[in-house]
């Protein structure tokens, strides 16, 4: 970055950001566009409270956002009300806020405060815009409620920009990244047909999968994973795989006993598990997945299960959650306990029902969800993820502990999360909020219907992996939804339309 003759930057952009989802599918791709379109610009990124987080935040975005500095949500209050940073940071006279998450109006705040232009990417629906300067849009959909210009009652249709869905960026970003083995793990799901077993196998009676034939195997988790990161440090991105002459080597990018899903030799079902990042979901999410897998694993026996460990999370943290003494809400959910074993070779869980489930740490997860058949998982940007990768998916919102989901932004956001007040209300405005609201899931978002299961409400695990069951049989319906998530997921070119979006304001600035 070069100063200005007074030693200064010649501009700032600060960056304003809540919780893990959005610094790694909306921040990310976007600062590496900022890189590289305003590589003069100091990047500044403030975390604002949010419901999802982890409490590792700052930890991600040290290890995968390349910003210049960055200010730990607990001082966000006392900087929106004194503009006072935790470090005292100093700003150039010309800037940009840039809104990626969080309350709009906390961007218009701080914005007006620090007498930047302000550029809020509008995921759903612009606010605040007599005070803001450019909007991002995700589709055209939301301009379309702002054409007709001044005469129709529309002043700020000159500030609507539709650039895309950021979370496109945010998967192509990390699919990109240098040394990923891109063809053959991200391309077609579905193989050329296979010639047929020359036996059945046990416990499958439904159609060829949509990765042909099974043949007999060992039981699931006979083999063990991939090493794993044993202390609380985030994993960096690994981006120089081992090869073997040429081609990257299957080890590398899959848990141990795993294979691509164009392999006409495979002999088993691979089953992603996310039960969330934050402490709240994983309470009940991690119990929750594990005794799935218990009775997924009654159903069909040829099921290996991998949880990608979300960033800010290690092995360690998520076995706290699956020890009965640890956590109490395992009860609630019905839930399975698990003990961690570590070898040499990594990191599992092991259920007191046989069941072995292998915990992969490195990040992006990329190259193992895209070789799932089906995953299980909870609401939030990792839905998305799975959309634009084409995996099938199978979505939990239990009730089981209503407080559990704070998930809102704002006001209601932080009055939701008092000591005492807050989980009475948490769990009010959740019981509302759940009765009224339609879909959940991003790709039901988009579409507006039920493109992948949404299963809500006090849910039991055999009926989870029921659901399960029925889909890993019907390989056409699979099919059908890879297809769907597919069309659904946008391209990428959001983060460069954004790079141009604030280039053009500091020109204005």
């Amino acid at each position: 970055m070069a100063p200005l003759s007074g030693g200064e930057p010649p501009y700032d952009i600060l960056i304003l950001s809540n919780g893990p989802g959005e610094l790694t599918t909306w921040v990310r791709p976007v600062v590496m566009e900022l890189r590289q379109q305003l590589p003069q610009a100091r990047l500044s990124l403030v975390l604002s409270p949010c419901p999802h987080a982890s409490g590792q935040e700052m930890k991600i975005a040290q290890a995968f956002i390349d910003v210049d500095r960055v200010q730990d949500p607990d001082f966000f209050l006392a900087f929106l009300l004194t503009g006072q940073t935790e470090e005292a940071w100093d700003w150039a006279k010309r800037g940009v806020v840039l809104f990626l998450g969080g309350d709009q109006f906390f961007a218009v705040w701080i914005a007006r405060r620090l007498r930047y232009r302000l550029v809020v990417y509008a995921e759903h629906q612009p606010r605040w815009q007599p005070w803001v300067h450019a909007f991002a849009l995700r589709t055209e959909a939301i301009k379309r409620r702002y054409d007709g210009g001044r005469l129709l009652g529309h002043p700020w249709a000159h500030k609507m920009h539709v650039v895309g869905d950021l979370m496109a960026d945010g998967v192509a970003s990390a699919v990109y990244l240098p040394g990923v083995p891109l063809s053959g793990w991200l391309g077609s799901r579905s193989p050329e047909p296979l010639a047929a077993a020359s036996k059945p196998t046990a416990g499958f009676s439904s159609p060829t999968p949509v990765f042909g034939p099974l043949q007999e195997d060992a039981s699931p988790g006979s083999e063990e994973p991939r090493p794993a990161v044993a202390n609380g440090e985030v994993e960096p991105v690994r981006t120089a795989p081992e090869r073997v002459g040429n081609r990257f080597t299957d080890e590398e990018w899959l848990p141990r006993g795993w294979q691509r899903l164009s392999d006409g030799n495979r002999t088993h079902y691979q089953v992603g598990l996310l039960p969330g990042s934050k402490p709240a979901k994983l309470s009940l999410g991690v119990p929750l997945v594990l005794a799935v897998a218990d009775e997924l694993r009654q159903m069909l026996p040829n099921v290996r299960f991998v949880i990608p460990v979300a960033p800010g999370q290690t092995p360690q943290s998520l076995a706290a959650y699956a020890h009965p003494k640890l956590n109490p809400d395992m009860a609630l959910i019905y839930g399975t306990s698990a003990l961690l074993e570590q070898t040499n070779l990594g990191s599992q869980f092991v259920t007191p029902f046989g069941s072995t489930v292998q915990l992969w740490t490195s990040f992006p997860a990329y190259s193992v969800l895209a070789n799932c058949d089906l995953c299980l998982t909870t609401i939030g940007a990792n839905t998305a993820e799975l959309a634009y990768l084409g995996v099938p998916m199978v979505v939990v919102i239990p009730t089981n502990k209503l407080e559990a989901m704070r998930a809102w932004d704002g006001i209601l956001g932080l009055l939701t999360r008092l000591p005492g007040l807050g989980t009475w209300l948490a769990r009010a405005v959740n019981w509302i909020a759940l009765r009224w609201l339609g879909h959940l899931a991003w790709p039901n978002i988009w579409a507006g219907r039920e493109v992948v299961p949404e299963l809500r409400g006090r849910l039991r695990p055999v009926a989870v992996a029921e659901q399960m069951r029925v889909l890993l049989e019907d390989p056409q319906r699979r099919q059908q939804m890879q297809a769907e998530l597919q069309r659904l997921g946008g391209k990428p070119g959001a983060a460069q339309a954004i790079g141009q979006l604030v280039a053009q304001q500091l020109g204005k600035g």
